[in-house]
């Protein structure tokens, strides 16, 4: 299980302050030229110690690659120079063309960029190491006699970034690289900066996270076609060391991260060397630690005042030290893309049949976004975790058990917002029936079907219409949104794995759009963001609000995660306790001054039912209805209600000034419209489109046509009319102060990124 967030866990928004002050850092370093460097280009000749061993460009490169990882604009004419400059620049240190060669990935891919990219990969396959103990290493500098494995990481992601490009890379090169490694291997799972045997320094976590990072690029090329048939596979020599080497750096994390400095591990290069660890194998922890919890608590509290990390790393200098925690930031903090879910026994990898398609999709994603994308390894027991992305993905080939517990902790996912993607491994049925079937367990009332030519899953994006094969795609909604969706036919993930795209684009488009669908046009959020809120357990009430929730014959409870995640916010926010009664069909309605009706299709009202909504209102109660998700099915029920109650009676516009929409400390939040309901009703006024029935000074009744209920729980997918979930948790909560009479009471808000 998870360990309990640190106390002093750092924030996404202090995470992108810091990255903003360390931009600026590197651009005041600058030359007058626009470039980084210290020595002349008549010394970048190779061992030349006024050029770091040869690397004349290295620092420039560096600096480069992280202002562009951290989100900078290629068109920057700030990096404009640089940029310039590293495609002409006679560079021939393996660090300096390894870094050089992360920088084509962040340009428009012309072919003049992908020559570039070739070009450095040439330099570097050819540059590697044949002989002994080096083999399958790099020297400083092509002629080097020597080698390292810290100069070897740098090579192979530089090889890495132009295979990722499209440049073809021989097997050969591969096969080599792998041999280096594991021949290099500590015997306690760990690497030294050399062969152990020729090595006067100790294993230290940042040559084990360059050792474990280089395997797994590796095994990207060598073993893609590992599960494609889903039948257990023979384990290859390179995942007994990646799990030693997971192994070591697990007990010995506590290295990492800290003021101490080791002989050859230093420490910024070492969060480097982690943070492609942690986004390669899909880990948020090694052991207790969250690694990039810790790593950017440990940077933003050492960050200098002038934005620099220079404290940490004088020894390979303040740029390269910077540019290092600038990629640790903003690398290893990119939004999540989907979690993949470690189910069954310890003897079982269903699961996991296809290991790398989940990896590989997120870096798809991402080429096309223009956008960084990590993903993550989730499990059944830390399902806390579950939120840190927007979808939950579940693959196999067998039929799936869960137990009780854990049917309970997937329904919670999605009634708490998220999406659960399952895939049949090799088009398996018997997979495919078990989803179904637990599906329509967990929802009672809500039937798998396939979806429409018309879907947004199939529209948002990428048009289908031009899929050559066109996956099936199957989903079960709750009326609002759809809650799980099933690809059973087509096994698209087949080419996930390999990372086949040509002539294979459904495969490719079909994920992007699900993700479309699942956060619609929101800005991705960074880790460590989630939209859900939980209740601060330090916070104690000093006022109750007892809300009544209207139960009809129809879909009455779509998103009953929605109140949830609002008693969350009203407790955090004024110290209000919020609690709901459910009323059934024609009940007497007491105790309560606010009552809640919603649906997503029509229903009928008895003059029973109606009578007591009636009566509630005339006894000093407001009635708040809204059509779930925008449905016009239950709008046009709502109002041909409110109508029966009201013969003769107006429905108003709630004025932009009135008292109910200063209730709470709500005003900074703008009310804005989801883009769906701006697609399907083109112009919108400003401010809320909330309508009313007066009864003298106060509303009995407030209706909203668009969307509150589906805003509630806070999630920003796709096809739903109404308010932004932001937007809608203001104007619930001003709706229940206002209308409960409830004075506000400032209580210190939960965390920054469990704010809606």
């Amino acid at each position: 299980a998870a360990p309990p967030p640190a106390s002093d866990a750092v924030t996404p928004q202090q995470v992108e302050q810091a990255v903003e002050r360390a931009k600026q850092w590197l651009y005041s370093k600058q030359n007058p030229q626009g470039l980084w460097e210290v020595a002349p280009a008549d010394v970048r000749k190779a061992g030349n110690a006024v050029a770091a061993g040869g690397q004349w460009g290295g620092r420039t490169a560096i600096a480069t690659y992280a202002l562009l990882a951290a989100g900078e604009s290629s068109q920057s004419p700030r990096l404009a120079k640089a940029i310039a400059f590293l495609t002409t620049a006679d560079m021939s240190g393996t660090y300096a063309v390894g870094l050089r060669a992360q920088v084509w990935q962040y340009l428009p891919q012309t072919p003049q960029v992908l020559a570039l990219a070739k070009r450095d990969a040439q330099f570097l396959t050819n540059s590697i190491n044949t002989k002994a103990n080096g083999l399958g290493h790099y020297g400083y500098y092509p002629e080097s006699k020597d080698y390292s494995h810290s100069r070897s990481q740098y090579g192979v992601l530089g090889v890495w970034s132009a295979a990722l490009m499209g440049v073809e890379i021989p097997s050969k090169y591969w096969q080599v690289v792998e041999h280096g490694w594991l021949n290099n291997q500590d015997t306690g799972g760990g690497w030294t900066y050399q062969h152990p045997a020729e090595s006067k320094y100790a294993v230290t976590p940042g040559m084990t996270a360059a050792g474990v990072a280089s395997l797994y690029v590796v095994q990207d090329y060598l073993y893609s076609q590992r599960g494609l048939d889903c039948r257990p596979g023979k384990p290859v020599p390179s995942d007994a060391a990646i799990a030693k080497g997971l192994g070591y750096l697990e007990a010995n994390f506590d290295k990492v991260a800290t003021s101490i400095r080791y002989a050859r591990d230093f420490p910024l290069a070492t969060l480097y060397a982690v943070e492609r660890v942690g986004v390669a194998s899909g880990r948020k922890y090694f052991g207790p630690h969250d690694w990039y919890e810790k790593g950017s608590r440990w940077l933003i509290k050492g960050q200098q005042k002038d934005g620099s990390f220079k404290v940490f790393e004088s020894a390979v200098g303040d740029v390269a030290g910077t540019s290092f925690a600038m990629l640790f930031l903003a690398r290893g903090g990119a939004p999540i893309l989907m979690n993949k879910l470690e189910y069954g026994d310890s003897s079982s990898a269903n699961w996991n049949n296809r290991p790398r398609d989940v990896a590989n999709v997120a870096r798809w994603v991402g080429r096309q976004s223009e956008r960084e994308f990590n993903w993550q390894i989730v499990n059944l027991q830390a399902a806390a975790d579950w939120h840190d992305a927007p979808i939950l993905f579940i693959s196999g080939s067998e039929a799936l058990k869960f137990t009780p517990e854990q049917k309970q902790k997937l329904k919670s996912y999605v009634e708490q917002g998220g999406l659960i993607l399952g895939h049949a491994d090799c088009a398996s049925r018997s997979f495919s029936t078990s989803f179904r079937e637990l599906g329509e367990e967990l929802f009672a009332g809500n039937e798998f079907r396939i979806l429409p030519d018309d879907h947004l899953i199939y529209t948002n994006r990428y048009p289908r219409s031009r899929w050559r094969s066109k996956p099936q795609v199957m989903a079960l909604s709750n009326g609002v949104r759809e809650q799980m969706v099933l690809i059973a036919a087509g096994d698209p993930g087949r080419d996930w794995q390999t990372m086949q795209t040509g002539g294979k684009e459904a495969s490719w488009e079909l994920a992007g759009n699900i993700y479309a669908y699942a956060v619609e046009s929101a800005a991705p959020r960074r880790r460590g963001m989630t939209h859900w809120i939980e209740k601060d357990p330090a916070i104690e009430p000093t006022q109750n609000l007892l809300v009544g929730r209207i139960q009809t014959d129809g879909n009455w409870n779509p998103e009953p995660g929605g109140w949830d995640r609002l008693a969350a916010y009203l407790l955090n926010r004024y110290r209000i306790g919020l609690t709901t009664r459910t009323f059934a069909p024609g009940d007497v309605i007491t105790g309560v001054k606010v009552a809640h009706l919603t649906g997503t299709s029509d229903v009928q009202f008895t003059v029973e039912q109606q009578s007591a909504l009636k009566a509630f209102i005339d006894g000093g109660g407001t009635l708040v209805i809204d059509a779930a998700g925008g449905s016009g099915a239950f709008a046009t029920a709502a109002e041909r209600l409110i109508g029966q109650l009201f013969p003769g009676g107006e429905l108003i516009a709630i004025a932009e000034d009135h008292p109910q929409y200063a209730a709470g400390d709500e005003s900074a939040v703008a009310i804005e419209y989801r883009a769906h309901t701006r697609k399907i009703l083109g112009s919108l006024p400003k401010g809320a489109k909330l309508k009313a029935v007066k009864i003298g000074e106060r509303f009995g009744l407030i209706y909203s046509r668009e969307d509150l209920s589906g805003g509630l729980v806070g999630a920003a997918v796709d096809g739903i009319a109404g308010y932004t979930p932001a937007a809608a948790t203001r104007l619930m909560t001003q709706v229940l102060l206002h209308s409960a009479d409830l004075k506000a009471q400032s209580a210190k808000p939960a965390a920054a990124k469990k704010k809606p």
